[in-house]
């Protein structure tokens, strides 16, 4: 199996990407609205399990509306202080207790498998480590045609269509697969700019707390009502996918 180690985030990436503040930007609120709809749909049950949480953003968030989860980090970065003590910095989850993995029924992967050279490796090795592992839930960066220096600076080897994705994830006997491509407006948007100057702006500009936080409530929640209402073939520059994995022994193809 490819070592996940070699694409991890260092310190100065994960400062670009998840400044202080960021959890107030549109796109990481809109982003955590669609991961907890999925995971609702899905009816994915806890314990859950982040693998490779950066600083654990997205387990604040979710701890907030109800969901038992935890998160692991290969990465040695420092964890927000509202997810301090749910999160493994530092940790392979392949290496996390026995006891613990064996409780484990969800595993998200957000935003992680396109920094993997072999991913169907990984994903295989999670569902042996994991005996108890029920649903996978996903987020990727989508459309190869967006691939650009963001990619570049985020390590990442490919962005997904829902085939490719799915190619890594399908499970002999799977019961359900679900998908969605997200931030559909964003997809024309990141087209023309790349058509027009071949690059994408790295990194996010953290809106500050008052008006400029309420503008990007307001966006977070006019992108989540567009994921809601829109037919989620259409493309996006987000895909999500939700496996329900098959009861025993099933293994990754």
């Amino acid at each position: 199996m490819a070592d996940p180690s070699g694409t991890a985030f260092d310190t100065d990436q994960f400062d670009t990407i998840y400044p202080t503040g960021v959890e107030r930007h549109y796109w990481n609120r809109c982003r955590n609205a669609v991961i907890a709809h999925r995971l609702r749909s899905l009816k994915a049950a806890g314990p859950m399990l982040e693998v490779g949480c950066g600083k654990g953003l997205v387990v604040a968030a979710l701890r907030t509306m109800g969901f038992d989860i935890t998160g692991v980090e290969l990465a040695s970065v420092a964890p927000v202080p509202e997810a301090a003590e749910f999160v493994r910095a530092n940790t392979d989850a392949l290496q996390l207790d026995p006891a613990f993995r064996a409780t484990v029924r969800t595993i998200l992967l957000l935003d992680v498998v396109e920094h993997i050279e072999d991913p169907v490796a990984f994903l295989n090795a999670l569902k042996v480590h994991f005996p108890a592992l029920q649903w996978m839930v996903f987020t990727v960066p989508a459309r190869q045609e967006l691939f650009s220096n963001y990619d570049h600076f985020n390590h990442h080897f490919r962005r997904y269509d829902p085939v490719q994705l799915r190619s890594h994830v399908a499970v002999h006997g799977t019961e359900r697969v679900t998908w969605s491509y997200f931030f559909h407006a964003l997809y024309p948007a990141a087209r023309v700019q790349l058509k027009s100057s071949g690059a994408r702006t790295i990194g996010f500009t953290v809106p500050g707390k008052g008006p400029a936080s309420w503008i990007h409530a307001l966006l977070g929640w006019l992108f989540l009502l567009e994921f809601h209402l829109l037919p989620g073939s259409w493309k996006g520059t987000s895909l999500i996918m939700g496996v329900e994995l098959a009861p025993a022994g099933g293994r990754l193809t």
